[in-house]
């Protein structure tokens, strides 16, 4: 049971024990629930990390200030940190990201400023040249050269799925065909990544990973099955991980690094 749910079940008792007294007892005054959003928790921010990194509204393309819960945001800078420091040298550093939005006055993590929607990242050499990964498969899915897209999206989308539980692809739904979201409302820290062969989503993003990344011919279903199995095992024997499957905590996250290092041209294998 939730916090939430021994919370309303002790409401319950204690207006049970009044009704039957015909009055409310002293000292057992009803707790308020908590709110959902601390707003000194909240920092608003146009840039990821520092200010070479700007954060940028897609529909409008004009650099946006975005609010988060603050431990999300810090979450998202050790993120970006990582694709910084994975993606091939050529290409520079992160230099705008592009979103949907973070905090929305909405249900959920959105509405909690723990929710981030992403467009597209594009990195900036220091002579101006630029990469993009962009999650707009919208757009591109019908492009002549939709596997360059294709690998570079499950790339990133395996970095997002290193650091955070929730990530949500357009194999999800049509809602995510302009983005992917990510969340912390389990986990939003490397060190604490796990794998659930019972997740679509995360099966989705492994599948995808193997498929347009490693160049296997997994079947991209949302479905854990033999078939994912053997081929996520596969990428992880030839990245150098010896024993166990993908459910190994140590391997899921070895997997997730090896995905965006080769996507991004960082690293062959």
């Amino acid at each position: 049971m939730t916090s939430e749910g021994n919370l309303s079940r002790r409401k319950l008792l204690i207006a049970g024990s009044a009704g039957a007294a015909g009055l409310i007892l002293p000292g057992r005054a009803l707790a308020a629930e908590p709110p959902e959003i601390t707003p000194l928790a909240m920092v608003s921010r146009n840039y990821l990390g520092t200010t070479g990194c700007a954060l940028y509204y897609e529909p409008s393309g004009n650099q946006t200030s975005f609010t988060f819960d603050s431990t999300f945001y810090n979450q998202l800078v050790e993120w970006k940190q990582f694709i910084d420091t994975n993606a091939a040298d050529s290409w520079g550093s992160p230099w705008r990201i592009h979103s949907y939005g973070a905090y929305t006055n909405k249900p959920g993590t959105h509405g909690q400023g723990r929710a981030f929607d992403i467009g597209k990242i594009i990195y900036r050499t220091s002579s101006g040249s630029t990469n993009t990964i962009s999650m707009r498969y919208d757009v591109w899915k019908n492009y002549s050269n939709a596997a360059t897209y294709q690998r570079r999206y499950w790339g990133a989308a395996a970095s997002y799925m290193r650091s955070f539980r929730h990530v949500l692809t357009y194999k999800d739904n049509s809602e995510h065909h302009n983005h992917i979201h990510v969340d912390n409302a389990l986990y939003g820290r490397p060190g604490d990544a796990t794998f659930t062969t019972s997740s679509s989503s995360q099966t989705y993003i492994v599948q995808g990973a193997c498929r347009y990344v490693w160049g296997h011919s997994t079947g991209v279903d949302g479905d854990w099955g033999p078939e994912t199995q053997s081929h996520s095992t596969a990428v992880l024997r030839r990245i150098g991980r010896t024993s166990g499957t993908i459910t190994n905590a140590g391997n899921f996250a070895a997997f997730c690094t090896a995905s965006f290092r080769k996507a991004t041209g960082k690293q062959a294998y």
